[in-house]
C-alpha cells in the first residue's frame, strides 16, 4: 500500500505537460513523416501498378528523393526533377537517334553533356542543380539499356517520364494534404530567432568592446545563416499561399543582416587594435559614444517582441543619432590635445562604424517592424523601395575541377564496359555518374562515397531477403505487398529525418529501389540480382576513385584561390563601373566563401582567416565605392591629386602584396590624409559631406590595412 501511494505521489510530481509537449514538437513530426513517406510510396507504387508501368520502383525513388518534412522543399526539389528529367530525356532521344550507330561520337557526346550538367550542376545553388544533375545521369538511364535497340528508346524515354511524374504528384500530395509543414513557418522562426540575437548582442557593451571569444554563442553567431536562410526563402515561393511580398521583407532583412555583420565585425577588430595600444583615453570616448545604443536596446523584453516595444525602441534610436555626430565631434576635438596624430585615424574609423552601425541597426528594426505589421494587419510602416538580389558566386576552377570529374569517370567507366563486354556495364556506368553529379558538391565528397557504399551493401541485403524469400512467399496482391514493404518504408521515412545518416539513407534507398523485385509481374533471377548488384558496387568504387585522382584541392590552395578573387575584386573596384551595389558585394562575397569553405578542406584556424579576409574585401571595397562616388560629385577645386594616387596604390598593392608594398600604401594614404585635413575646406554643406566622406573613408581603409591578418594575403603558417 505504501509503494502504490509512493508511485502515485511520484506520477503527480512528473512533468505531464512538459514531456507532453516535448513529445508534440520532437517525436510527433518524425512519426508524421513517416506515415507521410509511408502512403505516399504506396500510392506511387498502386498507381504505378495500375497503369502497367514497366519500372514501378522508379516512381517509389522518385516519392524518397523528393520527399522531405517541408512541402516547400518538396514543391522546390519536385519542380527542378521535373524540369531535369524533361530535358535528360529530350537530349536522349537526341544523341541515341543520331549516335546509336556511332561509337566515338556517342561517347563523344555522352561525355560532353554529362561534363556540362556536373559543371552546372556545381555552380548553381539550391535545387537547381538538382535539376542539373537529374538532366545528366537521365540519360545513362534512358540510352544506355536500348543502345543495342537504339528504337526503344522512345517507349524508355516515355515510361520514365511517366514514372517520375507519378512519384512527384504522389509526394507533393500527400507533402501538402496530410499535417503540411510550411517552409515560410521555419523561415519566420528563424528570422525571429536572429533578429532577437543582434539586439541582444547589440545591447551588451562587451560584446563590442571585449575581447574575440568563441564561447559567447550570441557573438559566434553573429554572421552566420545568411546563405541558409535565403535558400529558405527562395525555396518558401513554391508553397500555395507563399506571399512575394513578404518573401521580399525577409530578402531586405538578410540584406541588412551582412550590412550589420560587416560593420560589428569591422568595428571590434579596430577596436581590438585599439585596446591592443592600450590607448585608454580613446577606448574611453568610444564607449561613451555606444553607451546611448547599448542603453535603448536593453529596454527590450527578452521575450518575443511587440511592435509597440519595436516601434518604441525605434523612435529612442532616431533620437541617438541626432546626437551621435555632436558627441563624436566633441570627443574628436577633446582628444587632440591628448591622443598622437597617428591615432586620430583608429578613433575616426571607429567613431564612423559605431554611427554606422547605428544607422544599420535603425533601418533594420524599421524593415522588421514593417514586417511584423504586414504579417498582423497586411498594413505596413513602409514600402520596399526595391528588390534586392542575392548574388552568388562560384569560382571557375571549381567548375572546371568537377566537369573534369565528371568526364573522366565516365570515359573510364565507358572504356570498362567496352573492355569487358559485360552487360551489366552500363548499371556501373550510371552508378559512377550518379555518384559523381550527386555527391560533388558535399565538404568530404570521399566520405559520402563511403556512407553510400554501406547504405548500398545493407540494401542489397535486405533487397535479397525481400526477392528470394518474403515476396514469393507472402505476397499474392497489391495490399500483402505493401503491407510487406511498409516497415523498410518506414525504416527510410525515419532514416531521412536523421542528417547523420543523409548520404547513407541515400545509397540505402537508391539501391534498394534498383534490386528489389516491385515489377507488374514478380520476376527474379540469382545471376541477375548478384552481378546487377555487383556492377552497382563496381561503380561506386569508379566514382569514389574520381574523388582521390581528381581532388588536388589542400587548405594552401584554398587559401590562395580565396585570396586571388578577394583581391581581384578589390582591383575591379578601384577602376571599374561604379554601379556596383553593396548587397551585391556582400552576398557575393559570402556565397564565395562558405563554398569555398565546404569544397577547401579548410582547418577551423584558415577558416576563421579566411572569413576575417573576406569582412576587410568588404570594408575596403564599400569605401571604395564610397569614395569614388563622392569624387564623382565633388567640386574640381575641390578634388586633390592625392586621392588618385590613394585609389592607384590600393590598386597596385592588391594586384601584387608584399611586404614592401604594404608599407609604401599605407604611407601613401597617410600623405592623402594629410594633404585633405590641411586643405581648406569647402563652405557649400554638400560639398563638405563629400570631402568629410572622403577622408572618413581613406582612414578606415588604412584603419584595416593595419592590421596585418585581416586582409587576403596568404603567409607560410596560415594554414597550420
Amino acid at each position: 500500500m505504501q509503494a502504490a501511494n509512493i508511485l502515485i505521489s511520484s506520477l503527480k510530481r512528473f512533468p505531464w505537460q512538459l514531456a507532453l509537449r516535448q513529445w508534440l514538437t520532437i517525436d510527433a513530426p518524425v512519426l508524421i513523416y513517416m506515415a507521410k513517406v509511408i502512403i505516399a510510396a504506396l500510392l506511387a507504387l498502386w498507381i504505378a501498378m495500375t497503369l502497367n508501368m514497366p519500372d514501378p520502383r522508379t516512381a517509389i525513388f522518385t516519392v524518397f528523393i523528393v520527399m522531405h518534412p517541408q512541402s516547400g522543399l518538396v514543391f522546390s526539389k519536385s519542380y527542378y526533377r521535373i524540369l531535369g528529367t524533361i530535358a535528360g530525356v529530350g537530349i536522349s532521344l537526341v544523341i541515341t537517334g543520331m549516335f546509336s550507330q556511332d561509337p566515338v561520337w556517342f561517347i563523344a557526346f555522352f561525355a560532353l553533356w554529362i561534363g556540362l550538367t556536373t559543371a552546372a550542376g556545381f555552380k548553381y545553388r539550391n535545387f537547381q542543380f538538382y535539376g542539373f544533375v537529374l538532366a545528366g545521369y537521365t540519360l545513362c538511364i534512358v540510352s544506355l539499356p536500348v543502345i543495342e535497340t537504339p528504337l526503344d528508346v522512345f517507349d524508355i524515354a516515355v515510361s520514365r517520364f511517366s514514372e517520375v511524374l507519378i512519384g512527384i504528384m504522389c509526394a507533393t500530395l500527400v507533402s501538402d494534404i496530410v499535417f503540411p509543414r510550411r517552409l515560410l513557418d521555419s523561415l519566420i522562426a528563424s528570422e525571429q530567432e536572429r533578429f532577437r540575437n543582434v539586439l541582444s548582442t547589440l545591447s551588451d557593451p562587451q560584446s563590442v568592446f571585449g575581447t574575440f571569444d568563441d564561447t559567447n554563442p550570441a557573438v559566434s553567431r553573429f554572421s552566420s545563416g545568411v546563405v541558409g536562410l535565403n535558400a529558405v526563402r527562395v525555396n518558401s515561393s513554391f508553397e500555395s499561399g507563399s506571399d512575394r511580398k513578404e518573401r521580399h521583407y525577409y530578402g531586405h532583412l538578410n540584406h541588412e543582416y551582412m550590412n550589420l555583420s560587416t560593420t560589428y565585425h569591422s568595428l571590434k577588430s579596430i577596436i581590438a587594435a585599439i585596446k591592443e595600444g592600450e590607448k585608454s583615453e580613446v577606448i574611453c570616448a568610444l564607449e561613451r559614444l555606444y553607451d546611448p545604443i547599448a542603453s535603448v536596446l536593453k529596454t527590450l523584453p527578452d521575450t518575443l517582441l511587440h511592435p509597440e516595444d519595436l516601434d518604441t525602441v525605434i523612435r529612442k534610436l532616431s533620437e541617438v543619432k541626432k546626437t551621435l555626430e555632436e558627441h563624436f565631434e566633441f570627443d574628436k576635438e577633446r582628444l587632440r590635445e591628448v591622443m598622437y596624430v597617428e591615432w586620430e585615424d583608429e578613433f575616426t574609423s571607429a567613431g564612423y562604424l559605431i554611427g554606422r552601425l547605428l544607422h544599420e541597426l535603425h533601418h533594420h528594426c524599421a524593415t522588421y517592424l514593417s514586417l511584423l505589421n504586414h504579417r498582423l494587419s497586411g498594413n505596413s510602416s513602409f514600402e520596399l523601395s526595391r528588390t534586392v538580389r542575392f548574388s552568388t558566386h562560384t569560382d571557375n576552377v571549381l567548375v572546371a575541377l568537377a566537369a573534369l570529374r565528371g568526364i573522366g569517370v565516365l570515359l573510364v567507366t565507358m572504356l570498362f564496359w567496352i573492355l569487358t563486354a559485360w552487360p551489366y556495364a552500363t548499371l556501373t556506368i550510371t552508378m559512377a555518374v550518379v555518384i559523381g553529379l550527386l555527391l560533388g558538391t558535399l565538404p568530404s565528397p570521399l566520405d559520402g562515397v563511403k556512407d553510400f557504399f554501406k547504405g548500398g551493401v545493407v540494401a542489397l541485403i535486405i533487397a535479397a531477403v525481400y526477392d528470394f524469400y518474403l515476396i514469393p512467399a507472402y505476397t499474392s496482391d497489391l495490399l500483402t505487398l505493401g503491407i510487406l514493404l511498409s516497415p523498410t518504408l518506414a525504416l527510410i521515412g525515419w532514416m531521412t529525418t536523421r542528417p547523420k545518416l543523409a548520404i547513407f539513407t541515400f545509397g540505402f534507398v537508391f539501391m534498394f529501389m534498383t534490386q528489389c523485385s516491385l515489377d507488374p509481374y514478380y520476376k527474379i533471377e540469382p545471376t541477375k540480382f548478384l552481378e546487377s548488384s555487383l556492377a552497382a558496387l563496381i561503380g561506386i568504387v569508379f566514382g569514389g576513385l574520381a574523388y582521390v585522382l581528381v581532388n588536388f584541392w589542400s587548405c594552401s590552395l584554398t587559401q590562395q584561390r580565396v585570396s586571388k578573387i578577394l583581391r581581384t575584386q578589390i582591383v575591379r573596384l578601384c577602376n571599374g563601373v561604379l554601379n556596383v551595389e553593396r548587397s551585391a558585394l556582400e552576398s557575393t562575397g559570402r556565397d564565395l566563401v562558405q563554398q569555398f569553405s565546404t569544397q577547401g578542406r579548410l582547418n577551423m584556424r584558415s577558416s576563421r582567416l579566411v572569413f576575417e579576409w573576406l569582412l576587410s574585401t568588404l570594408e575596403i571595397g564599400r569605401s571604395i565605392l564610397a569614395i569614388r562616388r563622392s569624387l564623382k560629385r565633388l567640386y574640381a577645386r575641390y578634388y586633390p591629386e592625392s586621392i588618385d594616387i590613394a585609389l592607384e596604390s590600393i590598386k597596385e598593392y592588391f594586384e601584387a602584396p608584399s611586404s614592401s608594398g604594404r608599407e609604401q600604401l599605407l604611407g601613401t594614404l597617410q600623405e592623402s590624409l594629410q594633404v585633405l585635413r590641411v586643405t581648406q575646406m569647402p563652405s557649400e554643406k554638400a560639398q563638405f559631406k563629400r570631402v568629410q566622406s572622403v577622408i572618413v573613408e581613406l582612414a578606415l581603409i588604412r584603419t584595416v590595412l593595419l592590421n596585418s591578418q585581416t586582409f587576403p594575403v596568404v603567409t607560410e603558417d596560415s594554414c597550420h
